[in-house]
């Protein structure tokens, strides 16, 4: 009977240009025309082309490849029973890896693995022994081609060259060539984007904050630094924010000091990148930048004295944070240590979207203890008004906030990976992306508290016995007026809507209770 050979031809180039890109399709069609000649010599198989697998613009020292862990897929479903490549260092440039692979995971799942310009063909016993040794002389060829690559970067970055892809705003390069060697110098790209530089720190230097400076910047119309940089969704990245602002007053090329290599990557095998310490950083020397170094320096010692106190990072988890609305946008108040109480989120962003809805939350404290009593002494007794509460259904769609919640955290994932990126390419200065990233985890943290909260909730709310029992708990707090926590108000309250009067901004507030509902 012949031996059937379900094909998965594996093809990889480590970068997308176009001159790449034929060689993923001169590697197919060599492959081919392989899988033509052994099917005409081979008289007792058959060779069938199942799937190609092609990865662009991937290292071959990583595993982690899209087409490449498909492949892995189709291998344990059963669909492909041979894998064909071009050479070893199409597989992986990574000794390790690729020996574990085809040393091990391809013999456990019967798969035959077959580099043809290595001539290897793991059904044959004899290439057994010069697999591994070829494997390391690829990993041996990539840790000297990422030495080389570390080594120009540094020649070119003490030389004064930035090798950052993109200029910051405000910037462009102008390429000086001595030979074949080049170097890339800032220099102000003149134009809306230089003299809006200029501004921000004249206006700073005048006392103006940095919301306040957003906001104006956003009046006029000012093309902000994300919106000339590709794949930055204008939704999220259109409008000058507080941590635009400050990323550019705190960076040092605007005030002609060109510091470099102050994050590397942990290993060539990694994407993985970490803090370098000050004495391995890169002092590329002066320039003329756009501002000059003493006026630079008089907003650096003026952002040291305004940050204390800038905005409140505490771990205390407000009772009233997950219910509070806005009436004006529909969006959410969060708590600011310094007032004692809740504002609207878009009044903070330093984007003139809504106006300052707020309320200390002792007064709502307040307002909820006064409504509990109004109700307890309208209710002829206690357990009346738990038989009121047995018809109580929880109607809040808890499964569908923990999706968002999940959603939510994704695209923090996606956040935090762009601004290591940002960082790599000096795009963001070292305070405001430890801004940036301290901001990302207190939310992936605060997320994750709430998902762990409505879990709590629903584990506690699978029958009608058990909702009664908790909303029973609950009033026993209320009629007690006990201390009122997160829990307490989520099972309770519905939503508070915080109203404010368009010409008096007199505030109010709508406390809307899940158990007045008809």
């Amino acid at each position: 009977m012949n031996k059937v050979w379900n094909i998965g031809i594996y093809a990889r180039v480590s970068t997308e240009k176009v001159e790449q890109s034929e060689s993923v399709a001169s590697q197919v069609g060599n492959l081919k025309e392989w899988i033509i000649q052994a099917a005409k010599k081979d008289k007792y198989s058959v060779y069938n082309l199942i799937k190609i697998y092609e990865d662009n613009g991937i290292s071959g020292s990583t595993i982690d490849r899209y087409a490449f862990k498909r492949m892995a897929e189709d291998i344990e479903n059963k669909k492909i029973n041979m894998v064909l490549t071009r050479d070893l260092s199409r597989f992986s440039r990574n000794y390790l890896e690729a020996g574990e692979y085809i040393e091990k995971y391809f013999k456990l799942n019967n798969i035959r693995f077959v580099a043809v310009l290595d001539n290897v063909d793991n059904s044959l016993v004899e290439d057994d022994d010069i697999i591994p040794f070829k494997n390391l002389i690829n990993e041996m060829y990539i840790k000297d081609s990422s030495r080389k690559i570390k080594s120009a970067l540094r020649e070119r970055m003490q030389r004064g060259s930035s090798i950052a892809s993109k200029p910051p705003y405000g910037y462009k390069y102008e390429k000086i060539y001595n030979g074949e060697q080049k170097t890339n110098l800032l220099v102000p790209e003149g134009g809306e984007t230089t003299e809006t530089i200029k501004e921000i720190f004249s206006l700073y230097l005048k006392g103006w904050g940095a919301g306040k400076i957003a906001t104006y910047l956003n009046q006029k119309g000012i093309a902000t630094p994300s919106s000339k940089i590709e794949n930055y969704a204008r939704s999220k990245f259109g409008i000058w924010t507080n941590n635009t602002i400050f990323s550019i007053l705190q960076n040092h090329k605007y005030g002609g000091f060109l510091v470099q290599q102050k994050y590397r990557k942990v290993s060539y095998k990694m994407k993985e990148v970490k803090k370098t310490s000050q004495e391995d950083w890169v002092w590329s020397g002066e320039f003329e930048g756009i501002i000059d170094k003493e006026t630079f320096n008089r907003v650096q010692e003026m952002l040291k004295k305004r940050s204390n106190g800038y905005r409140y990072k505490g771990e205390v988890i407000h009772p009233f944070s997950s219910v509070l609305r806005c009436g004006t946008c529909g969006g959410s108040l969060s708590y600011r240590k310094k007032f004692e109480g809740y504002k609207c989120t878009l009044s903070q962003s330093g984007a003139k979207r809504c106006t300052c809805h707020s309320i200390k939350e002792k007064d709502l404290i307040s307002q909820i203890q006064s409504d509990i009593r109004t109700m307890i002494d309208k209710s002829i007794n206690k357990e009346k008004y738990y038989n009121k509460v047995e018809n109580i259904k929880i109607e809040q769609d808890n499964t569908k906030e923990i999706r968002e919640i999940e959603s939510e955290l994704e695209k923090l994932d996606v956040k935090f990976a762009k601004m290591y990126e940002d960082k790599l390419n000096d795009l963001i200065s070292e305070r405001n992306f430890a801004n940036f990233i301290k901001l990302i985890q207190e939310k992936q943290e605060k997320l994750i508290k709430r998902k762990e909260e409505i879990e709590n909730i629903m584990d506690k709310s699978q029958d009608n016995t058990d909702i009664t029992s908790i909303y029973r708990e609950e009033l026993n707090k209320l009629f007690n007026l006990e201390e009122i926590e997160r829990s307490f108000v989520e099972t309770i309250i519905d939503k508070i809507v915080v109203n404010e009067d368009s010409e008096t901004k007199e505030k109010s507030i709508d406390i809307y209770y899940k158990f007045n509902k008809n």
